[in-house]
């Protein structure tokens, strides 16, 4: 393939083990590259044309002033002929693999090496490389372009001009594959390659189909959408309409003039209704409000007008033309996806936003409901109970947790995530829902206002606790075995469609238990400051104690082992150092404990640090030498929980107060200092590892 190899060589040479790629030649102006190609033994070669050339092969060269054709098109190779820059950029943007074209003269070197520049920062990258080949018979300067980058799976495929639509499909038919034309089946063969054809395909059938339209060179373009919006087959990342709906449509097909299949009247219209509401939206023609009229000014149908005479074939005459009417309609006909879909929809269908999903299950509490699915790929490598102590140990209580029988994951899979299950941008699948997990948050958090452009519905910050969760378990994985492995609702109202579309009859104990949490957790009484920090475990608060200032802890449902150490320390241990707080009070949930006023200045880390190592380095030792003696150690000590204090130095919270199985040699290798061991399997700090404030110790006390 040195100086003077032919354009046909060339290729030749890129496929070394495949003779027929997919080669499409733009603006060619004779047959001798096709006839090259065939020589060697390539016969997949579409030529576009906008004059006539002398051939005889008129079924490989199409005639069209579309440069659209350029990049919508399932070429592997595209070779353009004089090219310009503009044409060099839309071939870029096809899915081809390889480029060739000779430049126009001038041309603009500068805009195209801006052009790869460009794409390179959009992680699109390109390579490129200049050949001397030999094409129409004499040799030309060719700039080669190389995808560096991988192509993104999408529903749009092509046929080749040349193979009639109708027996294509026919022939799909045939071979028992499970597809429907979703609409405008009345208007096929269409006339301009700007009209798509769009199939839904039952999943099992999808590649079957894909690789029936990808078997020549195409510019003729379909959609294919599967059932449960598989990779490369979805809308939005989601499946194109719910997948129990789409299966209805799939169950009773119709023959459209014996030529092929199209959804039953029913279903044809209203799955049409649901394009236009939620796909199309206000170019559908259809209006905001009653009072407008329908206008098909920026429709590229007319669906007002089909859809109302539609209504009356199935005796189901619209009373409104309205979006948020045909919403309600498809509602009360089980048609209207869910609150996450409609939200993920919104993006690009504005409209949308303005729908307020129903609030029929909401109660009254102080925190907020939230659901996570974990998902099946998580369950089979072993991740189910790391989740949920993960989960628990980040603050958020679990409710319930429900195993997914067949039924539910049915429902799961229709009803939540769009339909969509599939890998997305991970190598690996996350695989099916698995197992819904029904959370209480007892102090939701802030959105956070640099995530709201991408989480708009994200009312919790909370939620975003799953991200770190996917890092930390896929962190224990070759980058090429991870995945999604949990995925969580939105918000209150989508948890709560979550339980109601998987298990509805487990709401009435759900809200039983959080009201009882709830009131458990009221603090009665008179509250005088918040002092709380994380609130991962509890609440504290400065409260009026008979008339004088104390600290009221109040623990979370599910933590009573943490209040247990408390109790333990304060209350027995307490009167044996002076350096604990006495127990002034304790309920079921909760102790009270004294208010020590702390010195200003020891708000600053530095200083206080600074104090700890000059005045009350003996202090810090006395401690641990004090939990030592008596087989505990204090897993979280830091000096966060060392208040210097008029009445000297006092420590506190004892939740992760440990009984040593073999005590250490010494007090100077005790726990507190040194930190846990890496397979400790007892309760530790959410966040904190074994060793990892041993060198803050040496510092303030070495």
């Amino acid at each position: 393939m040195g100086q003077g190899a032919t354009v046909a060589a060339f290729i030749e040479g890129l496929y070394v083990e495949r003779k027929s790629p997919r080669v499409l030649h733009v603006g060619a102006v004779s047959d001798r590259l096709c006839d090259e190609l065939e020589q060697k033994g390539n016969q997949n070669y579409l030529g576009t044309v906008t004059e006539e050339i002398e051939t005889e092969r008129s079924d490989k060269f199409y005639h069209t002033e579309d440069s659209g054709v350029i990049r919508a098109n399932n070429a592997e190779v595209i070779v353009l002929e004089n090219a310009r820059i503009e044409e060099v950029r839309q071939a870029m943007n096809s899915g081809a693999t390889f480029i060739l074209f000779h430049p126009t003269l001038p041309f603009d070197y500068v805009n195209f090496l801006g052009l790869v520049a460009y794409k390179r920062g959009r992680r699109k990258n390109w390579g490129f490389q200049y050949r001397n080949l030999v094409h129409e018979g004499r040799s030309q300067n060719f700039i080669v372009l190389i995808r560096e980058h991988e192509v993104q799976k999408a529903p749009r495929s092509y046929l080749s001009p040349f193979v009639p639509v109708k027996p294509f499909l026919a022939e799909l038919l045939d071979a028992e594959l499970s597809f429907v034309v979703l609409r405008w089946h009345e208007e096929i063969p269409f006339t301009s390659l700007d009209e798509d054809i769009d199939l839904l395909v039952a999943d099992c059938d999808l590649e079957a189909i894909r690789n029936a339209l990808d078997e020549k060179v195409g510019i003729v373009p379909f959609d294919l959408y599967s059932v449960s919006g598989m990779e490369g087959s979805g809308y939005e990342q989601m499946a194109y309409y719910p997948p129990h709906l789409a299966e209805k449509i799939l169950e009773n097909p119709v023959q459209w003039k014996s030529a092929f299949p199209i959804p039953d009247l029913r279903n044809y219209f209203l799955s049409l209704l649901y394009h236009a509401v939620y796909h199309k939206g206000l170019k559908s023609g259809f209006p905001l409000t009653e009072r407008d009229k329908p206008s098909i000014e920026k429709a590229d149908h007319d669906y007002p007008t089909l859809l109302y005479e539609l209504s009356i074939m199935n005796s189901m005459e619209f009373e409104q033309l309205n979006l948020p009417y045909l919403h309600r309609f498809l509602k009360a006909e089980g048609w209207a996806p869910a609150t996450d879909t409609i939200r993920k929809l919104s993006v690009r269908n504005t409209w949308l936003k303005t729908l307020e999903p129903e609030q029929t299950r909401q109660f009254v509490k102080s925190g907020e409901l939230m659901t996570f699915v974990i998902r099946d790929w998580a369950v089979q490598n072993g991740k189910e109970e790391f989740i949920m102590d993960w989960l628990d140990k980040a603050g958020l209580k679990l409710v319930e947790a429900v195993h997914l029988d067949e039924r539910q994951r049915k429902e799961a899979k229709q009803n939540i995530r769009g339909g969509n299950w599939g890998s997305g941008p991970w190598k690996v699948s996350g695989g099916e829902p698995a197992v819904l997990l029904v959370l209480y948050d007892y102090h939701p958090q802030k959105h956070v206002a640099k995530r709201r452009m991408e989480h708009p519905y994200v009312t919790n910050a909370n939620y975003f606790l799953k991200f770190g969760l996917r890092d930390e378990i896929n962190h224990q994985f070759a980058p090429e075995q991870r995945a999604n492995a949990i995925h969580s609702s939105d918000d209150e109202t989508e948890a709560l469609e979550y339980i109601d579309a998987v298990a509805p009859e487990l709401m009435p104990q759900i809200i039983t238990k959080i009201m009882q949490w709830d009131q458990d957790y009221e603090t009665e009484e008179t509250v005088l400051g918040d002092l709380s920090e994380l609130r991962r475990r509890a609440k504290v608060e400065l409260i009026d104690f008979d008339g004088i200032k104390a600290v009221k802890k109040t623990y979370k449902a599910g933590n009573e082992r943490f209040l247990m150490r408390e109790k333990l320390v304060y209350g027995e241990l307490g009167g044996e150092s002076p350096y604990i707080p006495p127990l002034l009070d304790e309920g079921a949930n909760y102790i009270i404990t004294p208010y020590y006023e702390t010195r200003r200045w020891t708000k600053v880390e530095k200083l206080k640090k600074l104090a700890l190592k000059l005045r009350f380095k003996k202090d810090v030792l006395a401690i641990t030498e004090f939990f030592y003696e008596r087989g505990y150690a204090l897993i979280d000590f830091h000096p966060g929980n060392l208040l210097l204090t008029d009445e000297g130095l006092k420590v506190i919270d004892f939740e992760f107060l440990y009984q040593y199985e073999q005590l250490p040699e010494n007090s100077s290798e005790s726990f507190d200092l040194l930190g846990f061991p890496e397979d400790f399997p007892e309760d530790r700090p959410f966040g904190i590892e074994g060793r990892q404030r041993v060198k803050m110790w040496r510092k303030i006390l070495y």
